[in-house]
């Protein structure tokens, strides 16, 4: 039974005050995925205990379990959209355009190589330093995603330990991975938010829970209407749809090969291994892309 029928089911049963936490539950289920006990308590100015007893009533055995039960609820509901709206992704190619196979895969490689060139002209190198500069300010790293963007978010782990950066990789579509990382969101935390299409709702979600709590927010994604854009404090654009597929990981990893080239380069100019500093290397490519 998921958590909304079954707070409906025991409804009638509770206490005037229980009925007001109900009905708090009922109508903010996706807030109450990142609520704490002392949060709720101050938001409805009933007391912990009060909020605990009707949690009991309610046949959850903790407030940890009303969160949890929460997101699976959310998770359902997404799957169950999706399944209404048909949006599944499929890989579809029509008859004629396999006519020359051939021809077709090369136009497809093609695509895929213009694609490339259009982030290399437009990339913004300043703001790869002052992004990459956010991984050096805040000592605790999280990198969310799912899918080809968890992918992602480990690859940027690798490059990052790299260069002697530890991070934490959290899975959005996975209750307990979202439940270890959590504890580390505040001020001294940078989420870095990894969203591409179909955007992940509970990515979001964290996404908006880290800018509540403090925590600095890089968004990497496709579009600057993409969802995840509105908690960021900074946003890293790449292309990442192709002909077949709804998302490729060769320009997306070609973003982070940059991003991490830059945070390198800023690490070894501090160090004192390089002369000139991150200045020097902007001006550098800028002048490359002037050729």
């Amino acid at each position: 039974m998921d958590m909304i029928t079954n707070i409906r089911n025991k409804y009638s049963g509770l206490t005037r005050k229980q009925k007001l936490i109900a009905d708090y539950m009922l109508e903010n289920i996706e807030k109450m995925s990142f609520l704490t006990l002392k949060e709720l308590s101050e938001e409805l100015d009933i007391t912990e205990v009060t909020i605990l007893n009707a949690c009991s009533a309610l046949g959850f055995s903790s407030f940890n379990e009303v969160k949890y039960e929460s997101r699976k609820y959310i998770s359902l509901m997404e799957k169950v959209n999706l399944h209404r709206e048909k949006e599944y992704l499929s890989t579809y190619v029509p008859e004629y355009e396999l006519v020359n196979q051939k021809e077709l895969l090369k136009n497809i490689v093609q695509e895929e190589l213009a694609q490339m060139e259009s982030f290399v002209e437009s990339l913004d190198i300043d703001l790869m330093f002052s992004s990459a500069e956010l991984f050096i300010s805040n000592p605790k790293i999280v990198l969310c995603g799912r899918g080809i963007s968890k992918l992602l978010a480990e690859f940027l782990a690798i490059r990052l330990a790299g260069t002697d950066i530890a991070s934490t990789v959290m899975d959005t579509e996975l209750n307990d991975s979202i439940h270890a990382a959590l504890p580390m969101f505040d001020e001294m935390t940078l989420v870095v938010a990894i969203s591409f299409p179909d955007y992940y709702f509970m990515t979001d979600k964290i996404a908006e829970h880290a800018a509540k709590e403090g925590c600095k927010v890089l968004a990497i994604t496709d579009s600057p209407n993409a969802p995840i854009v509105k908690f960021a404090n900074q946003t890293l654009l790449v292309p990442s749809s192709t002909r077949l597929f709804l998302n490729t990981v060769s320009i997306p990893m070609a973003l982070v090969n940059v991003l991490t080239s830059a945070l390198d380069i800023i690490n070894s100019y501090r160090k004192g291994e390089t002369e000139g500093g991150p200045e020097r290397f902007s001006s550098l490519f800028r002048e490359e892309a002037r050729v």
